[in-house]
């Protein structure tokens, strides 16, 4: 396998309003083989997985997105993710299908007094409406997997962090 991260601040600034613009992306390479790998079904049936694909793991997986913070305190943070088909099955017989996503999220920070600091933020996963796998469970046919919603999911909030 192979993984490679590669962030970048593409702009910075102390004094204009845009503070910084970060682009990211990071890639996973997995091509993970079976070795001396059997399963013994019965007496006379012995399965053998060697060579074939590790089942739960994605060949490829990446990530594309922007970081962007103001000197006002808002803040913006855009995301695709892209994970390709896996097998759910040690012979490699049964796999999930490839999917993108696509997440956002928009927010303000700031500092309430000497103590307290505040961050309010709206967001929203899987904006595209991809149908998409959600959990996985190895080798447990017929019931392999759990899909995730194929709607938006919008949330938000208020954290306020106290500081000592």
């Amino acid at each position: 396998g192979l993984e490679v991260l590669v962030k970048y601040v593409a702009y910075q600034s102390a004094s204009s309003f845009i503070k910084t613009i970060r682009p990211f992306g990071n890639l996973a390479y997995s091509d993970f083989k079976y070795k001396d790998y059997r399963f013994q079904k019965s007496v006379l049936v012995i399965e053998d997985y060697s060579g074939k694909a590790v089942a739960g793991v994605a060949k490829f997986v990446g990530n594309l997105g922007i970081d962007i913070t103001t000197k006002a305190g808002l803040y913006a943070n855009m995301n695709y993710l892209y994970k390709d088909a896996m097998p759910i099955s040690s012979d490699g017989l049964n796999k999930t299908t490839s999917y993108s996503l696509l997440n956002a999220k928009l927010g303000f920070q700031t500092v309430v007094s000497g103590h307290f600091d505040m961050d309010v933020f709206f967001g929203i996963n899987n904006i595209s409406g991809t149908q998409y796998v959600y959990m996985v469970f190895i080798n447990q046919l017929p019931d392999a997997y759990l899909p995730a919603p194929y709607k938006a999911n919008y949330f938000g909030g208020v954290n306020l962090k106290y500081n000592f």
